[in-house]
């Protein structure tokens, strides 16, 4: 037989057989699908054009049921906030043969250019349960606002007219921007100007800014509604404005966090910095911050004009080991701030640190049972020397391993084993290691062993 005459009849072999071993698809009768309801939506993408930035404009689709029985609209999803779908109780079923208009809002408030938002409708048509809407809209920029968000005026005084404004500018095609009404609260710790400006050919509105005489040191937070119209069309404008009054001096930081690691005592942290806010000169009168820290302080910089202080904070050594916080204040001869209070957080290290801080032995004949490795450091500039180990416990017996000790100074690693056998139960000891570290020179670590009863 030629060959391609072969490879004809295999084919014709094959392709029945691999038709014959796979299962039969099955098909949802037409008369089952007939007797179901049907979602019908004419137009489901719509095309509103172009809006100006700050239009509600009305989206309208409008849903059949050409199936026989009612359409249920289980849900409506929408792909953002700017174009919310709610229905009430009595919308959500369609009869057959019925309609639904279904209406929305895109408010195109904050957004820009061209824009594409989606409202999924979510029912019981089985063909397609889930139906996809869309509308398109070119968002056309009426006015620009500069900062185009939060307004941060940093660090401003009392009756000081802020060097940072807002600047509200026309946007492309638009020629002048009018400010209507700026409206305040009543309890505002800002008040504001405005007044016009050239923009490249076009009119552009500048806010200014002045901080009450009276209002209180710290963090500022206001608020200022705009109503303003650009080329007779109108629009409202919240603007939010954070800032910090500061009085005579400002200081850094304004909390001395030091817990990302223990403080060893002794330790020197990093200086808290005062100064003149108009560079005047002052004075420290005094500074303390309990009894965990020696205080003092020096004229920072090269002219020395006390205009601008160091204050240095060191941990005593007989702080306690473990967490603290504590309040360093600093007396000052400013009329704002006679008194400056900066809170510090930290942790006291141990002279010496035990890992694990006990020990558990186990006495199951294995190694992880009988055997422990304990890790024991201070600081890289010490060396850290164990002249004897006892326990009170004779089944325990520990010693320092020479070869994993020997790359460190500062670390030294305990061997620690059980070496005979205790009657059933619970015992404890201690393991007592000697050190050459001033505050630890006899070091405690407790140990637990745990003893199995007998199977018998």
């Amino acid at each position: 037989m030629p060959k391609q005459s072969a490879c004809v009849a295999l084919m014709q072999l094959c392709v029945p057989m691999a038709f014959a071993q796979l299962p039969p698809v099955p098909e949802t009768p037409a008369a089952e699908l007939h007797d179901k309801p049907r979602l019908f939506i004419a137009q489901q993408s719509l095309n509103l054009g172009t809006v100006l930035e700050g239009d509600k404009h009305p989206v309208r689709w409008r849903l059949e049921n050409r199936g026989k029985t009612d359409l249920v609209i289980e849900r409506i999803k929408s792909s953002c906030g700017c174009a919310v779908v709610e229905l009430k109780d009595n919308e959500k079923v369609i009869p057959p043969g019925g309609s639904l208009e279904l209406k929305t809002v895109f408010n195109s408030q904050g957004y820009r250019g061209l824009q594409t938002k989606t409202v999924t409708v979510y029912s019981n048509d089985p063909t397609e349960p889930e139906l996809r809407l869309e509308f398109k809209a070119n968002v056309q920029t009426l006015y620009d606002v500069r900062p185009p968000r939060m307004v941060n005026l940093r660090s401003v005084r009392r009756g000081e007219t802020a060097a940072s404004d807002v600047a509200i500018y026309p946007g492309p095609g638009q020629k002048a921007v009018k400010i209507l009404d700026l409206q305040v609260p009543d309890d505002s710790p800002l008040s504001f100007a405005h007044e016009p400006f050239d923009a490249g050919g076009g009119t552009a509105q500048r806010i200014r800014m002045t901080v009450d005489k009276n209002v209180s040191l710290g963090t500022l937070i206001a608020k200022v509604t705009v109503k303003l119209s650009v080329d007779g069309i109108e629009r409202e404008r919240v603007i939010s404005i954070r800032g910090q009054v500061v009085g005579d001096l400002t200081w850094n930081p304004k909390v001395v966090d030091v817990t990302r690691q223990p403080s060893p005592r002794g330790k020197r942290l990093t200086p808290v910095t005062i100064q003149s806010t108009d560079k005047l000169p002052f004075d420290i009168l005094g500074a303390g911050a309990g009894v965990l820290f020696d205080v003092d302080f020096k004229p920072a910089g090269k002219t020395r004009k006390r205009t601008k202080y160091s204050v240095f904070l060191t941990l005593r050594d007989d702080a306690p080991t473990g967490p603290f916080g504590a309040m360093l204040e600093v007396q000052t001869s400013s009329l704002d701030q006679p008194l400056i209070r900066v809170p510090i957080f930290g942790i006291v290290a141990a002279p010496i640190e035990v890992e694990p801080p006990m020990i558990r032995l186990r006495h199951d004949d294995t190694p992880a049972g009988t055997h422990r490795r304990v890790k024991l450091q201070v600081l890289p500039q010490l060396k850290l020397e164990i002249s004897e180990i006892t326990c009170d416990n004779d089944a325990v017996e520990a010693s320092v391993d020479r070869k994993a000790s020997a790359r460190y100074r500062h670390l030294r690693y305990l061997d620690v084993r059980l070496r005979s056998r205790l009657r059933s139960g619970t015992h404890q000891a201690v393991l007592t290691v000697t050190t050459n570290i001033a505050g630890a020179e006899r070091l405690s670590i407790p140990v637990t062993i745990e003893v199995p009863a007998d199977p018998d």
